[in-house]
């Protein structure tokens, strides 16, 4: 199994986690790539020996970033985020294919049947992002895509590596980038789906689960315990700004990420953790006006 992993140094602990729940689930022998331009020598270092541990192989490959050194980055996205649109280049031509996941990724579940879907020609495997299709409607109508057209979330995709090579054009992608940078707001995402637009094979929801809640009504009877998750998800990915390696996440499962980010902390982090409902109640009254709004309009809480 092939996994693409694009970051820079401040998700090294998020991704350790992240295979942590990826190898409980005996994925098998498994190659992991690492597209980057800012990942210390140190932690390179510790993912080899961490993949040699656990029979599997690490392939580093530096990207020096020239052609999205004009592309836009702001808030928590930063340049990295591009490189994965360079997995058909990059990887080995022997390769076929190449599951790309985010960091802020739980893995809880066999993910074989992801990784061996058939492509039906498409380029792209994706999974429908419930927040922007549900609830952001006006989203896609502002980058120009159909209504009827299902938007897809960037953090998991499964790559059709010889489908990328033969067909993938970097000038255009990033004439795309250029074109709507004033109007886009998670601007990979969005030129990534208006460039794959045609070229998408849609995949179930399990295999990429937005933790977020549809309305701040949901997150309140969420944490009342008066609604759970019908679906179960395969994997979660912690989209939006709040993290559960933050003392301030009060999103949904963060017991299980927890046991395995427990193990990476400190004894001093973990303390503070004991105390995160105090981060968390601190949170909610900084944000009070803002999610009172939200209860009253029933507007989402993404």
């Amino acid at each position: 199994m092939n996994i693409l992993v694009t970051l820079n140094e401040k998700y090294i602990r998020p991704l350790f986690v992240m295979l942590d729940s990826l190898y409980a689930q005996e994925p098998g022998p498994v190659d992991l790539y690492l597209l980057y331009s800012d990942v210390s020598e140190e932690s390179r270092e510790r993912l080899q020996e961490y993949m040699a541990g656990r029979s599997g192989r690490f392939f580093p490959i530096f990207v020096d970033g020239t052609a999205f050194r004009d592309a836009p980055v702001f808030g928590y996205f930063p340049k990295e985020m591009y490189y994965r649109f360079l997995c058909g280049t990059l990887l080995p031509e022997t390769e076929e294919r190449v599951l790309y996941l985010d960091p802020d990724i739980l893995i809880r579940g066999d993910i074989a049947p992801l990784y061996e879907m058939d492509f039906q020609g498409k380029a792209l495997v994706g999974v429908a992002d419930y927040a922007v299709n549900y609830m952001m409607p006006d989203k896609k109508t502002a980058i120009g895509l159909p209504e009827s057209y299902y938007y897809v979330n960037s953090g998991v995709l499964l790559f059709n590596l010889k489908k990328m090579r033969a067909d993938f054009s970097l000038d255009r992608f990033i004439g795309l980038l250029e074109e709507y940078r004033d109007s886009t707001s998670y601007p990979d995402q969005d030129v990534m789906n208006l460039y794959f637009q045609d070229d998408l094979l849609l995949a179930p929801r399990i295999y990429n689960f937005n933790t977020g809640y549809r309305t701040a009504w949901d997150l309140l009877l969420f944490a009342l315990k008066l609604r759970h998750d019908k679906e179960k998800p395969v994997i979660v990915h912690y989209m939006g700004k709040l993290k559960p390696w933050q003392l301030e996440y009060y999103g949904k499962y963060f017991k299980e990420y927890y046991r395995y980010l427990k193990k990476r902390l400190s004894k001093e982090e973990r303390r503070r953790f004991r105390f995160r409902l105090y981060y968390i109640a601190r949170s909610f009254w900084r944000d009070r006006k803002r999610l009172l709004l939200l209860l009253l309009r029933g507007g989402a809480a993404r």
